[in-house]
């Protein structure tokens, strides 16, 4: 059995979750169900252990080539026997592997009960987070062993992995090498996982975090396929610029989308750190806008973006932070005043915010108000109280063009955008802007930063509405 360095060190960490791949060809499912092996057979098997691999639907397990043959070749030379009617595994320790697929709540529930000592998710980008924990919570060793979640993927930038994984990100969105494998601890506070660089502990004692590492693997590092299928390469190379960027060079920042708009040097070492965000010694020095398209995304899954934006023009230069998320309309206001919170882009009276107001974006506007109301320590609320306003932004101009508004800076390459997940997952939707509209087009991050840098032009606007009565 040959097993390759990164799968290696897939198999050698101590992580409680581990994500593995972000590319194709890097023998992803294989690592991932040779982990399970210690558990169920030579001297440290166990007789009750009981393992599960998760697929999204039944198709993905039962296809030539899928899961279950690959599991079989893999436990069948350890006296596996693969039981169809239970879909499992069965070991001469005792021991079972069982293959599982999770795609509706209804699937969902049948797992209440379930009890795992270790999970494998294959493709875990095709998983809502919230069933990815629920299945975790489902895992609950009875046989000694540590409970372990481990996880495939190729890069997907519109998954909830992004956020997983962007710090093992370089700033053109390929992994870094140095950080593989390098351990982190999250905990899940709301909808957003926090991190730390050290375990968490409660005032009781109790651990509050879990621990987290992304190992990538691609081609190169999968000899064995190289020597099997020599030509698989040749077959990648292929595919169109942006696809062969994410499934052979394992890039991050890349979609499906093709015949952009902008060259994709004019988006090159764009990214700085908070430390290099400026704080201006005097009020005058600069200035900075806010922007939201509260757009209301379907799911976890589909829909757009609601994207919240600050822009600081600094000089010749314009500083972007951006939180961008598919959220219900009450976590949208909610990560509004905590955007206008944080330290670094603290909204104060002399800023300026608007929000796009057509049709349902309309009704934000007295949410955030009557929530201003309740909440009166934020920044934001108290922006309000000493008179700000919150610009309404009717632009009819069709959002391709305004986006096109940005022509000018992105070719002067002028813009800096703040490396957090919210602002690298707008400056990808930068680089795969095509100017064509349609359904599925994920533009709401280029569109929040146009409506931002066109904001003192909104508010005259919305001024002489205002007098007009209008």
């Amino acid at each position: 059995m040959e097993v390759s360095a990164k799968q290696m060190e897939l198999l050698r960490c101590p992580a409680e979750w581990v994500l593995f791949g972000g590319a194709a060809g890097g023998g992803k499912s294989y690592a991932l169900m040779l982990d399970m092996l210690r558990h169920v057979q030579g001297p440290h098997a166990k007789s009750r252990y009981r393992g599960a691999i998760f697929r999204e639907t039944f198709p993905q397990l039962d296809q030539p080539g899928g899961l279950r043959d690959v599991s079989k070749s893999i436990y069948e030379p350890f006296g596996a026997v693969f039981n169809h009617t239970s879909n499992e595994h069965r070991f001469p320790s005792g021991a079972k592997i069982s293959l599982n697929i999770l795609n509706s709540p209804k699937k969902r529930n049948e797992y209440v009960g379930a009890q795992f000592d270790s999970l494998v998710i294959d493709e875990a980008n095709l998983f809502k987070p919230e069933d990815v924990l629920f299945l975790w919570g489902r895992c609950r060793s009875a046989c000694g062993v540590k409970p372990t979640l481990r996880m495939s993927t190729n890069p997907d930038r519109d998954s909830w992995l992004f956020g997983m994984v962007h710090w093992y990100l370089d700033e053109n969105g390929y992994p870094d090498p140095l950080k593989s494998g390098v351990i982190r601890h999250f905990r899940r506070v709301g909808n957003e996982f926090e991190w730390f660089e050290s375990e968490q502990y409660g005032d009781d004692g109790k651990r509050l975090t879990n621990s987290f590492a992304f190992i990538p693997s691609k081609l190169t590092d999968n000899t064995f396929l190289m020597r099997s299928d020599p030509s698989y390469g040749d077959r990648l190379m292929q595919l169109s610029d942006s696809e062969r960027e994410r499934y052979l060079g394992g890039c991050w920042f890349e979609s499906s989308v093709s015949g952009t708009e902008w060259d994709r040097s004019y988006f090159r070492d764009l990214l700085i750190e908070w430390d290099e965000w400026p704080r201006p010694r005097h009020e005058d020095d600069s200035i900075r806008m806010f922007a939201v398209d509260p757009s209301k995304g379907k799911s976890e899954k589909e829909g757009d973006y609601s994207a919240i934006c600050c822009l600081m023009q600094y000089g010749d230069l314009k500083y972007v932070s951006a939180d961008l998320a598919r959220r219900p309309p009450g976590e949208i206001v909610e990560a509004l005043f905590e955007f206008c919170q944080k330290d670094i882009h603290r909204i104060t009276p002399r800023d300026l915010i608007g929000i796009e107001s057509v049709a349902f974006q309309e009704v934000m506007k007295d949410l955030i108000y009557r929530y201003a109301a309740d909440h009166p320590e934020y920044a934001l609320s108290q922006y309000f109280q000493r008179g700000g306003r919150l610009i309404g932004v009717k632009d009819m101009l069709k959002k391709e063009m305004r986006i096109r508004r940005l022509d000018g800076p992105i070719r002067g390459r002028r813009f800096r955008f703040l490396n957090n997940p919210g602002t690298s997952l707008l400056l990808s939707q930068l680089r795969q802007f095509d100017g064509r509209g349609g359904k599925g087009k994920h533009d709401d991050g280029p569109d929040a930063l146009a409506m931002c840098q066109r904001m003192p032009i909104y508010l005259e606007e919305f001024l002489d509405s205002e007098r007009k009565g209008v």
